[in-house]
């Protein structure tokens, strides 16, 4: 996290840079996703009897959202305090909206999955029987991590708020994109089956999506693929 801290018409002392360092630094204990903070310590004249000490913060979220703001006190200490109970609102505030759109997100999935069931033929082998299409829900790993105990799966398929990409969680690890293969769904279905593991993350080569491919309870396999 990059922070740069500013004096303008006050004396940007060691004791105040360190007192605004650590007092806005301690933010991240609400959010995680704090990626740059600029701390500008202002004294300003009010009129022209008066001078106001003004703490401003601009902080820089991941995806693109900025959080700002700027209080004044009767010295430069008491500003950073004022400053920092009002950011703390407003990180609470977005990070609650945050939450709630995760969960209308994953609402949709439920309702946005579609899914067919082909006609299998009586081989003995496992055959791919099921295939789901789904909107993929945009979550911190945290809350994937929450997500995938919840349901009770060995792995979630999910878009990395942070970075944007499509990742799939295993064993509470995001497994290396790079370590997946470009494969068609044939050749997915006979890895695994040569694998002899319960799912297998890859990329379709059709569509170089991230897919899953996983065994069914009945037996057979089941194929997950992003809709986006």
């Amino acid at each position: 996290m990059e922070v740069n801290i500013q004096g303008h018409g006050v004396e940007l002392s060691q004791p105040l840079r360190d007192y605004a360092f650590n007092k806005i630094t301690r933010l991240r204990e609400f959010f995680k996703n704090i990626q740059r903070i600029q701390i500008t310590l202002d004294a300003r004249d009010i009129d022209e009897f008066k001078r106001g000490q003004v703490a401003e913060v601009s902080m820089w979220m991941a995806g693109k959202r900025v959080i700002r703001a700027s209080e004044s006190g009767q010295d430069m200490y008491a500003a950073i305090d004022l400053v920092f109970e009002e950011l703390e609102r407003q990180i609470i505030k977005h990070k609650e909206k945050h939450v709630k759109e995760a969960r209308r997100e994953a609402e949709k999935f439920k309702h946005a999955t579609r899914t067919f069931t082909p006609q299998i033929p009586v081989t003995g082998e496992p055959v791919l029987a099921k295939l789901k299409r789904f909107n993929i829900v945009n979550m911190t790993q945290g809350e994937a991590l929450a997500e995938q105990d919840k349901l009770g799966h060995d792995f979630f398929l999910f878009r990395n708020a942070e970075t944007g990409d499509i990742n799939v969680l295993h064993e509470q690890q995001i497994l290396d994109p790079s370590s997946l293969k470009s494969l068609n769904e044939q050749e997915a279905v006979r890895q695994l089956k040569n694998l002899g593991a319960d799912f297998l993350a890859f990329i379709n080569s059709g569509t170089s999506d991230v897919n899953i491919i996983y065994k069914r309870k009945s037996g057979n396999l089941g194929l997950i693929e992003p809709s986006l």
